[in-house]
Protein backbone atom coordinates (compact mmCIF):
# COMPACT_ATOMS: atom_id res chain seq x y z
CA UNK A 1 0.00 0.00 0.00
CA UNK A 2 1.06 3.53 -1.13
CA UNK A 3 1.98 5.97 2.04
CA UNK A 4 -0.86 7.92 -0.27
CA UNK A 5 -3.51 5.63 0.31
CA UNK A 6 -2.71 4.95 4.17
CA UNK A 7 -2.67 8.53 4.37
CA UNK A 8 -6.72 8.85 3.09
CA UNK A 9 -7.92 5.26 5.06
CA UNK A 10 -6.41 7.14 8.32
CA UNK A 11 -7.91 10.49 7.16
CA UNK A 12 -11.37 8.63 6.74
CA UNK A 13 -11.09 6.78 10.18
CA UNK A 14 -10.38 10.25 12.46
CA UNK A 15 -13.12 11.65 10.55
CA UNK A 16 -15.67 9.08 11.60
CA UNK A 17 -13.90 9.13 14.75
CA UNK A 18 -14.26 12.56 16.04
CA UNK A 19 -18.31 12.98 14.34
CA UNK A 20 -18.96 9.98 16.17
CA UNK A 21 -17.71 11.59 19.36
CA UNK A 22 -19.11 14.84 18.58
CA UNK A 23 -22.60 13.41 17.82
CA UNK A 24 -23.07 11.21 21.24
CA UNK A 25 -21.27 15.34 23.44
CA UNK A 26 -23.95 16.88 21.52
CA UNK A 27 -27.14 14.04 22.26
CA UNK A 28 -26.12 14.15 26.15
CA UNK A 29 -25.23 17.83 26.72
CA UNK A 30 -29.05 18.20 26.78
CA UNK A 31 -29.28 15.74 30.31
CA UNK A 32 -26.36 17.34 31.33
CA UNK A 33 -28.07 20.99 30.76
CA UNK A 34 -30.91 19.86 32.84
CA UNK A 35 -29.28 18.03 35.94
CA UNK A 36 -27.32 21.01 36.02
CA UNK A 37 -30.21 23.35 36.28
CA UNK A 38 -31.89 21.07 38.80
CA UNK A 39 -28.81 21.20 41.14
CA UNK A 40 -28.83 25.02 40.95
CA UNK A 41 -32.90 24.92 42.04
CA UNK A 42 -32.24 22.60 44.78
CA UNK A 43 -29.17 24.83 45.82
CA UNK A 44 -30.86 27.82 45.83
CA UNK A 45 -34.06 26.25 47.91
CA UNK A 46 -31.79 24.97 50.37
CA UNK A 47 -30.33 28.41 50.38
CA UNK A 48 -33.36 30.55 51.03
CA UNK A 49 -34.51 27.65 54.10
CA UNK A 50 -31.54 28.22 55.49
CA UNK A 51 -31.76 32.08 55.21
CA UNK A 52 -35.59 32.16 57.01
CA UNK A 53 -36.48 32.19 60.24
CA UNK A 54 -37.23 28.78 61.46
CA UNK A 55 -40.79 29.83 63.63
CA UNK A 56 -44.05 29.82 62.49
CA UNK A 57 -45.60 32.79 61.82
CA UNK A 58 -48.48 34.44 63.67
CA UNK A 59 -50.78 33.06 61.87
CA UNK A 60 -50.16 29.48 61.60
CA UNK A 61 -49.04 29.72 65.59
CA UNK A 62 -52.74 30.99 66.46
CA UNK A 63 -54.33 28.43 64.18
CA UNK A 64 -52.72 25.69 66.03
CA UNK A 65 -53.21 26.74 68.95
CA UNK A 66 -56.87 26.98 68.77
CA UNK A 67 -56.63 23.25 67.91
CA UNK A 68 -54.54 22.69 70.77
CA UNK A 69 -57.25 24.27 72.90
CA UNK A 70 -59.90 22.41 71.09
CA UNK A 71 -58.63 19.07 71.32
CA UNK A 72 -57.91 19.73 75.14
CA UNK A 73 -61.76 21.44 75.47
CA UNK A 74 -62.63 17.60 73.88
CA UNK A 75 -60.86 15.68 76.12
CA UNK A 76 -62.29 17.53 79.43
CA UNK A 77 -65.84 17.49 77.98
CA UNK A 78 -65.22 13.12 77.19
CA UNK A 79 -64.15 12.98 81.17
CA UNK A 80 -66.81 15.08 83.01
CA UNK A 81 -68.95 13.18 81.05
CA UNK A 82 -67.73 9.97 82.40
CA UNK A 83 -66.42 11.75 85.79
CA UNK A 84 -70.68 11.69 86.47
CA UNK A 85 -70.64 7.87 87.00
CA UNK A 86 -67.58 7.98 89.74
CA UNK A 87 -66.61 9.79 92.29
CA UNK A 88 -63.82 11.82 93.25
CA UNK A 89 -60.63 10.05 94.55
CA UNK A 90 -60.80 11.24 98.80
CA UNK A 91 -57.57 12.93 99.09
CA UNK A 92 -57.75 14.18 102.60
CA UNK A 93 -58.23 10.53 104.36
CA UNK A 94 -55.77 9.75 106.46
CA UNK A 95 -53.93 6.37 106.31
CA UNK A 96 -54.96 5.20 110.50
CA UNK A 97 -58.73 6.36 109.36
CA UNK A 98 -58.79 4.73 106.48
CA UNK A 99 -58.08 1.37 108.16
CA UNK A 100 -60.87 2.14 111.00
CA UNK A 101 -62.79 2.28 108.09
CA UNK A 102 -62.17 -0.70 106.55
CA UNK A 103 -62.84 -2.60 109.84
CA UNK A 104 -66.40 -0.73 109.93
CA UNK A 105 -67.59 -1.34 106.24
CA UNK A 106 -66.41 -4.99 106.75
CA UNK A 107 -68.52 -5.60 110.08
CA UNK A 108 -71.59 -3.84 108.05
CA UNK A 109 -71.61 -5.88 105.29
CA UNK A 110 -71.29 -8.58 107.38
CA UNK A 111 -74.56 -7.78 109.08
CA UNK A 112 -76.03 -6.98 106.05
CA UNK A 113 -75.10 -10.27 104.10
CA UNK A 114 -76.48 -12.19 107.12
CA UNK A 115 -79.35 -9.95 107.43
CA UNK A 116 -80.03 -10.67 104.02
CA UNK A 117 -79.74 -14.52 103.71
CA UNK A 118 -76.57 -14.90 102.42
CA UNK A 119 -73.82 -17.04 103.43
CA UNK A 120 -70.43 -16.30 103.94
CA UNK A 121 -67.96 -19.42 104.01
CA UNK A 122 -65.05 -18.53 106.40
CA UNK A 123 -67.02 -15.57 107.45
CA UNK A 124 -65.46 -14.88 110.63
CA UNK A 125 -62.24 -14.18 108.53
CA UNK A 126 -64.03 -12.24 105.75
CA UNK A 127 -62.42 -9.13 105.19
CA UNK A 128 -63.91 -7.21 101.65
CA UNK A 129 -60.44 -8.30 100.13
CA UNK A 130 -58.73 -5.95 102.57
CA UNK A 131 -57.02 -8.98 105.16
CA UNK A 132 -53.61 -7.54 105.01
CA UNK A 133 -54.57 -3.74 106.05
CA UNK A 134 -56.47 -5.72 109.13
CA UNK A 135 -53.27 -5.71 110.84
CA UNK A 136 -51.21 -2.81 109.00
CA UNK A 137 -51.28 0.92 108.09
CA UNK A 138 -51.13 0.95 104.20
CA UNK A 139 -48.73 4.19 102.73
CA UNK A 140 -50.78 7.41 102.71
CA UNK A 141 -50.34 7.70 99.25
CA UNK A 142 -52.18 4.91 98.71
CA UNK A 143 -54.90 5.73 100.74
CA UNK A 144 -57.19 7.78 98.11
CA UNK A 145 -57.33 4.46 95.58
CA UNK A 146 -57.63 1.84 98.15
CA UNK A 147 -60.63 3.99 99.66
CA UNK A 148 -62.10 4.56 96.49
CA UNK A 149 -61.68 0.41 95.51
CA UNK A 150 -63.12 -0.36 98.90
CA UNK A 151 -65.95 1.93 98.19
CA UNK A 152 -66.40 0.02 94.73
CA UNK A 153 -66.34 -3.45 96.36
CA UNK A 154 -68.93 -2.86 99.09
CA UNK A 155 -71.35 -2.00 96.36
CA UNK A 156 -70.70 -4.93 94.13
CA UNK A 157 -71.10 -6.88 96.93
CA UNK A 158 -74.54 -5.22 98.23
CA UNK A 159 -75.66 -5.58 94.92
CA UNK A 160 -74.71 -9.38 94.77
CA UNK A 161 -76.37 -9.42 97.91
CA UNK A 162 -79.76 -7.39 96.91
CA UNK A 163 -80.02 -10.01 93.62
CA UNK A 164 -80.63 -13.49 96.25
CA UNK A 165 -77.29 -14.61 95.94
CA UNK A 166 -77.17 -17.94 97.95
CA UNK A 167 -73.53 -18.31 99.30
CA UNK A 168 -70.53 -16.01 98.55
CA UNK A 169 -67.49 -19.16 98.44
CA UNK A 170 -65.00 -17.21 97.80
CA UNK A 171 -63.56 -13.20 97.13
CA UNK A 172 -60.09 -11.87 96.44
CA UNK A 173 -58.61 -9.01 95.61
CA UNK A 174 -55.54 -7.88 93.73
CA UNK A 175 -52.87 -5.61 94.57
CA UNK A 176 -52.92 -2.62 92.73
CA UNK A 177 -50.10 -0.24 91.32
CA UNK A 178 -47.88 0.77 94.65
CA UNK A 179 -48.89 -2.50 96.86
CA UNK A 180 -46.61 -5.48 97.39
CA UNK A 181 -47.39 -7.69 94.66
CA UNK A 182 -48.67 -5.17 92.35
CA UNK A 183 -47.21 -3.34 88.78
CA UNK A 184 -44.31 -1.12 90.02
CA UNK A 185 -45.32 1.45 87.27
CA UNK A 186 -47.66 2.88 85.25
CA UNK A 187 -48.73 1.25 81.85
CA UNK A 188 -49.73 4.91 80.61
CA UNK A 189 -53.15 4.33 80.03
CA UNK A 190 -56.02 6.32 81.09
CA UNK A 191 -57.70 4.24 83.17
CA UNK A 192 -57.01 2.20 85.89
CA UNK A 193 -58.11 -1.19 87.14
CA UNK A 194 -58.64 -2.88 90.21
CA UNK A 195 -59.63 -6.69 89.80
CA UNK A 196 -61.47 -9.02 92.34
CA UNK A 197 -61.95 -12.49 92.54
CA UNK A 198 -65.22 -14.31 93.53
CA UNK A 199 -66.95 -17.27 93.43
CA UNK A 200 -70.73 -17.61 94.24
CA UNK A 201 -73.71 -19.94 94.16
CA UNK A 202 -77.29 -19.02 93.23
CA UNK A 203 -79.81 -19.15 90.86
CA UNK A 204 -79.85 -18.48 87.35
CA UNK A 205 -82.39 -15.77 87.90
CA UNK A 206 -79.70 -14.23 90.45
CA UNK A 207 -77.24 -14.31 88.00
CA UNK A 208 -78.77 -12.62 85.09
CA UNK A 209 -80.06 -9.66 87.28
CA UNK A 210 -76.52 -9.63 88.69
CA UNK A 211 -74.78 -9.36 85.75
CA UNK A 212 -77.26 -7.06 84.37
CA UNK A 213 -77.10 -4.34 87.27
CA UNK A 214 -73.37 -4.40 86.72
CA UNK A 215 -73.21 -3.33 83.64
CA UNK A 216 -76.30 -0.70 84.04
CA UNK A 217 -74.28 0.33 87.20
CA UNK A 218 -74.42 4.49 87.60
CA UNK A 219 -72.10 4.52 90.92
CA UNK A 220 -68.99 2.51 89.32
CA UNK A 221 -67.70 0.95 86.09
CA UNK A 222 -67.13 -2.47 86.48
CA UNK A 223 -66.08 -4.62 83.82
CA UNK A 224 -66.91 -8.46 83.68
CA UNK A 225 -63.92 -10.28 82.30
CA UNK A 226 -64.15 -13.68 83.26
CA UNK A 227 -67.25 -15.40 83.78
CA UNK A 228 -67.59 -19.28 84.33
CA UNK A 229 -70.93 -21.25 85.15
CA UNK A 230 -71.40 -24.42 86.68
CA UNK A 231 -74.81 -26.14 86.81
CA UNK A 232 -74.80 -28.19 90.30
CA UNK A 233 -77.47 -30.11 88.56
CA UNK A 234 -74.56 -32.27 86.21
CA UNK A 235 -76.84 -35.04 85.50
CA UNK A 236 -79.86 -34.63 83.65
CA UNK A 237 -83.25 -35.49 84.79
CA UNK A 238 -84.14 -39.12 85.68
CA UNK A 239 -86.00 -41.27 82.72
CA UNK A 240 -89.05 -43.01 84.37
CA UNK A 241 -89.73 -46.51 83.42
CA UNK A 242 -93.37 -48.35 83.30
CA UNK A 243 -93.96 -52.02 83.37
CA UNK A 244 -95.81 -54.70 81.09
CA UNK A 245 -98.91 -53.07 82.46
CA UNK A 246 -98.44 -49.56 81.93
CA UNK A 247 -97.77 -48.51 85.23
CA UNK A 248 -95.27 -45.57 86.35
CA UNK A 249 -92.36 -47.24 88.06
CA UNK A 250 -90.62 -45.17 90.54
CA UNK A 251 -86.86 -44.11 90.93
CA UNK A 252 -85.17 -43.50 93.77
CA UNK A 253 -81.50 -42.75 94.74
CA UNK A 254 -79.44 -43.58 97.10
CA UNK A 255 -77.77 -40.27 98.76
CA UNK A 256 -74.54 -41.55 99.78
CA UNK A 257 -73.93 -44.34 96.75
CA UNK A 258 -76.13 -42.40 94.10
CA UNK A 259 -76.82 -46.10 93.17
CA UNK A 260 -80.56 -46.45 92.05
CA UNK A 261 -83.08 -48.71 93.54
CA UNK A 262 -84.23 -51.62 91.67
CA UNK A 263 -86.79 -53.77 91.15
CA UNK A 264 -86.10 -56.39 93.84
CA UNK A 265 -85.88 -52.71 96.32
CA UNK A 266 -88.69 -51.99 95.28
CA UNK A 267 -90.91 -55.19 95.73
CA UNK A 268 -89.48 -55.62 99.36
CA UNK A 269 -90.95 -51.84 99.67
CA UNK A 270 -94.16 -53.51 98.13
CA UNK A 271 -94.31 -50.06 96.26
CA UNK A 272 -97.66 -51.73 93.77
CA UNK A 273 -99.66 -51.81 97.27
CA UNK A 274 -98.86 -48.90 99.51
CA UNK A 275 -99.16 -45.02 99.17
CA UNK A 276 -96.48 -42.57 98.00
CA UNK A 277 -95.46 -41.04 101.04
CA UNK A 278 -95.59 -44.62 103.10
CA UNK A 279 -93.08 -45.83 100.10
CA UNK A 280 -91.30 -42.57 100.53
CA UNK A 281 -90.84 -43.17 104.02
CA UNK A 282 -90.30 -47.22 103.65
CA UNK A 283 -87.49 -46.20 100.98
CA UNK A 284 -85.74 -43.46 103.43
CA UNK A 285 -85.57 -46.00 105.89
CA UNK A 286 -82.61 -47.80 103.84
CA UNK A 287 -80.93 -44.04 102.95
CA UNK A 288 -83.09 -43.90 99.26
CA UNK A 289 -84.77 -40.70 98.22
CA UNK A 290 -87.46 -39.84 95.11
CA UNK A 291 -85.00 -39.52 92.06
CA UNK A 292 -88.06 -37.53 90.35
CA UNK A 293 -85.44 -34.36 89.54
CA UNK A 294 -87.10 -33.46 86.11
CA UNK A 295 -89.07 -30.76 86.63
CA UNK A 296 -86.50 -28.45 88.89
CA UNK A 297 -84.09 -29.08 85.89
CA UNK A 298 -86.61 -28.12 83.21
CA UNK A 299 -87.83 -25.09 85.26
CA UNK A 300 -84.48 -23.70 85.57
CA UNK A 301 -84.51 -24.02 89.14
CA UNK A 302 -80.95 -25.76 90.28
CA UNK A 303 -78.16 -23.72 91.99
CA UNK A 304 -74.99 -22.35 89.97
CA UNK A 305 -71.74 -21.98 90.61
CA UNK A 306 -70.46 -19.35 89.08
CA UNK A 307 -66.53 -17.70 89.33
CA UNK A 308 -66.08 -13.85 87.85
CA UNK A 309 -63.38 -11.69 87.31
CA UNK A 310 -64.37 -8.02 87.73
CA UNK A 311 -62.41 -4.98 86.65
CA UNK A 312 -63.39 -1.69 88.65
CA UNK A 313 -62.85 1.03 86.41
CA UNK A 314 -61.21 4.58 87.10
CA UNK A 315 -60.96 6.94 84.85
CA UNK A 316 -58.45 9.55 85.06
CA UNK A 317 -58.62 13.20 85.20
CA UNK A 318 -56.47 14.74 82.66
CA UNK A 319 -54.36 16.61 85.40
CA UNK A 320 -53.77 12.53 86.51
CA UNK A 321 -52.64 11.52 83.40
CA UNK A 322 -50.05 14.72 82.98
CA UNK A 323 -48.87 14.12 86.25
CA UNK A 324 -48.43 9.94 85.71
CA UNK A 325 -46.26 11.22 82.25
CA UNK A 326 -44.50 13.90 84.18
CA UNK A 327 -43.31 10.66 86.32
CA UNK A 328 -42.49 8.40 83.34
Amino acid sequence: MSHKTWLIAFGVAALVLIGGSGFYALSNFGDYSDSLESWDNRVGTIESLERRTPYPDEENKEALQIKVEEYEAGVESLYQSLNSFQRPLNEQLASTDFVQQVMSRVQEFRTFARDEGLEIENGGEFQLGFDAYSNQIPPQELVPYLDYELEAIDHLLRTLVAKNCQRLVTFERDPILGEPGGDEASDGSVVDKYPVRFRFVGSHECLQEFVNALANDRQFFYIVRVLKVRNEQTEGPVKLLQNNAGQEIPRFINSETQEMAGIEELERWDWQNVSSSELEARARAEGFINAKQDARVLFGQENLEVFMVVDIARFLSPTEVGDEEEKS
